[in-house]
């Protein structure tokens, strides 16, 4: 046809029948009429077998892509043709293809994106009647192994032995009477060398030089000897201080009490060469600070062996009594306080522990004898002044010495513990105080509920079922679950003269568990649980306090409940928050629920966490193998023992730590300030009033902390 119109005068063809020629126009009347008068060169992809061409549209064809078919196995080759795939003439067309495809999937999903399906039925039953929990969170990574704690840096081999709270207590009595009263006689004796170190409009050292000074003897040399026989006597009345800094430093692991060791010997040795040194006159030695020192060391002893023997005795109470341990991972990953039946195992271990006190000095002793004697040397051979060696050591020493350091635990134990003991409860000495901090507490139902605070009021039998089968097989079902109601459906058993049946295929559900008695299928639980298991409520019986039974899917008993809440469960919750201690609900009887707790007993239910009920199964009976480190020992049932010793421990943990701050800044200043005026030889300004108003100081704070630990 070409080759005619070439030719002149040829006949000229139509545009139909050059498109009939090349087999365009078949295609066309399929497709439709063409947008633009340019042939198509882009080939649509088949979705089915391509169609057969004749020999003449074969050659006339524009360029098309090969075509490759898959293969599949000779079993299916009758059932399915197989489907050819088109392979791109180069990557662009590859890259068009897909991008054109994802254009496509975003039209989509931009068109569709706030379409909702029809809820479903079921879902929203589970909405309405299943209460919400709150999902744990677990860790992307392994955690490494939780430390110890930080102050308690003892060996397993050079644990105490672990003495029975009844002869721990009976140990600690012994000879603690006589300890109080060499505590007030050190006392007397310090505020009498107080009085002879300062002088007063009252008592003039001056008017009595005629009548006590005898020919030779200077009333500066009186007051030395008199200061010195006072520090000999304070020492005396504390020589388990003074034992015990010579124990420490001679086997090279010395505490406070080898700084007190240290500033009791050098300030004696002041005292005594003091009268014949020049200059001195005027300016009696640091006695009435030492001895001051000691006494409150001695108190401090005094103070912590009160607070331990009170402690045992109260743990000695009970012979099983409740174990208050803290797991690290226990809830959430992070660390979490547990309640459990048990014994008094590790209690007399823990107890005998040093405190905080002792853990600190055990680096900063050392660190403070060596400064302290580095700075006595400087400030009196360093300064070509080696006569004033005693009195610059005295001061140096009795500065390092602060008089609350062996307080810092032991002043505010005593008062935590004689609150904790009224009702019942035993800290495991600084060991279970070091293991409080933030974290969760599981609170269970005899926690919010002890026993005795729940009770059946009424019964009521559905559909002509006898009532000692209704009770007996609910008393069954709620003694499978072992929550706070098995005590008063026990004693309902007892009362109607029912049994208890053997169940097996126990499940758990929100609200309710089921179980097989008799081969009849028997569901207890709330009035939502009934809803969810589509057994019909009679009309004005959908009561949340109350457990129903329902026998082969028909209602068969109604228990209404009344629970009496203790007035001290609030407050207890609000002081567990304010600690930063969050309660995890683990309760297992069906009817407590944040919803319940919250519209009936004012719990703030907003702060506690509610896990599934799975999960609160789990919490509720942990494994005694695997609990944590020993916190207290608790003799009684309730919420208000259990957060005392929680709260009470996170307190007294913040107070020691507090005290052992402001009595080593007490030190590290205090030797500071002493270098300086002895190596000036400044006696005027580093008096014995100057010096007892400095260290007096230091302990207002830890008083003010001390009073604060009971305050909650």
């Amino acid at each position: 046809m070409s080759d005619e119109t070439k030719k002149q005068g040829g006949r000229e063809y139509t545009v139909d029948e050059i498109l009939a020629e090349y087999g365009s126009k078949g295609r066309q009347e399929k497709s439709g009429p063409p947008k633009s008068g340019k042939p198509k060169k882009v080939v649509d992809f088949p979705t089915g077998k391509l169609p057969s061409l004749s020999p003449d549209e074969e050659e006339d064809e524009l360029p098309q892509p090969p075509v490759r078919e898959v293969k599949k196995p000779a079993s299916k080759a009758k059932e399915e043709q197989p489907i050819p795939e088109i392979v791109p003439e180069n990557v662009g067309r590859t890259i068009g293809a897909h991008l054109h495809t994802l254009l496509r999937k975003a039209d989509h999903f931009a068109d569709h994106m706030y379409d909702q399906a029809e809820p479903d039925p079921e879902t929203l039953k589970a909405e309405k009647y299943i209460p919400g929990v709150d999902q744990e969170e677990l860790p992307d990574e392994p955690k490494a192994p939780p430390r110890r704690p930080r102050l308690r840096l003892v060996k397993p081999k050079d644990l105490p032995p672990d003495t029975s709270p009844a002869k721990l207590a009976a140990q600690y009595a012994k000879g603690l009477k006589g300890q109080s009263v060499r505590v007030k006689f050190a006392m007397l004796a310090a505020i009498a060398a107080v009085l002879c170190s300062v002088d007063l409009p009252v008592l003039s050292w001056a008017a009595l030089a005629g009548t006590l000074t005898g020919p030779g003897v200077t009333v500066f040399q009186l007051r030395c000897w008199a200061l010195s026989a006072l520090l000999l006597l304070a020492g005396l009345l504390c020589y388990d201080i003074i034992a015990a800094g010579a124990k420490q430093f001679f086997t090279l692991r010395p505490r406070a009490e080898s700084i007190l060791l240290f500033a009791w010997l050098f300030t004696l040795a002041d005292g005594l060469t003091a009268p014949n040194l020049e200059g001195r006159a005027g300016f009696p030695p640091f006695s009435a600070v030492t001895a001051l020192g000691l006494a409150f060391a001695l108190r401090g002893e005094h103070q912590r062996r009160r607070a331990d023997r009170l402690s045992a005795k109260t743990a000695a109470q009970s012979s099983a009594p409740y174990v208050v341990s803290l797991d690290e991972t226990l809830w959430s990953n992070k660390p979490t306080y547990t309640k459990l039946s048990g014994s008094s195992l590790g209690f007399g271990s823990q107890l005998q522990l040093e405190d905080a006190g002792h853990a600190a000095y055990r680096i900063a002793a050392p660190v403070l004898l060596l400064t302290a004697a580095l700075c006595a040397l400087m400030a009196s051979v360093g300064q070509k002044a080696p006569e004033r060696f005693l009195w610059a050591a005295s001061a140096c020493f009795t500065a390092s010495a602060s008089w609350s350091a062996l307080r810092a635990f032991a002043l505010p134990s005593p008062r935590l513990a004689e609150r904790l003991s009224k009702i019942g409860a035993a800290l495991a000495g600084w060991a279970g105080a070091a293991r409080c901090r933030h974290g969760g507490v599981i609170v269970s139902d005899l926690d919010l509920f002890p026993t005795g605070s729940v009770h059946v009021a009424q019964v009521k039998v559905f559909g002509g079922a006898a009532t000692e089968k209704v009770v007996g097989y609910t008393a069954t079902m709620v003694r499978v679950m072992d929550c706070g109601l098995t005590r008063p459906f026990h004693d309902l058993l007892r009362t109607h003269g029912a049994l208890y049946r053997e169940v097996s295929g126990v499940e758990w559900h929100e609200g309710g568990a089921s179980g097989i008695i008799r081969g009849q299928e028997v569901l207890v639980g709330t009035s939502a649980y009934m809803h969810l298991m589509d057994v019909p409520l009679p009309p004005g019986h959908n009561i949340k306090n109350a457990i129903f039974c329902a026998i082969n899917g028909q209602l068969s008993g109604l228990f209404l409940l009344n629970y009496a809440m203790s007035g001290a469960v609030n407050p207890s919750l609000s002081a567990l928050m304010k600690a930063g201690v969050a309660p995890v609900l683990a309760t297992r009887d069906p009817n407590l629920i944040p919803a319940l707790l919250e519209q009936k007993f004012k719990l703030p239910v907003d702060k506690m966490e509610f896990p599934p009920v799975g999960r609160r199964l789990e919490l509720s009976k942990p494994d005694p193998e695997e609990v944590g480190g020993l916190v207290a020992l608790l003799s009684r049932e309730g919420l208000s023992v259990y957060c005392d010793a929680v709260v009470g421990g996170r307190r007294l943990r913040l107070a020691t730590r507090w005290g052992l701050i402001f009595a080593l800044s007490g030190s590290v200043i205090g030797l500071c300030l002493t270098f300086y005026l002895a190596s000036v030889g400044a006696f005027a300004s580093l008096t014995v009033f100057n010096f007892l108003i400095f260290m007096a100081a230091w302990l207002v704070p830890q008083w003010l902390i001390a009073n604060w630990v009971n305050q909650y």
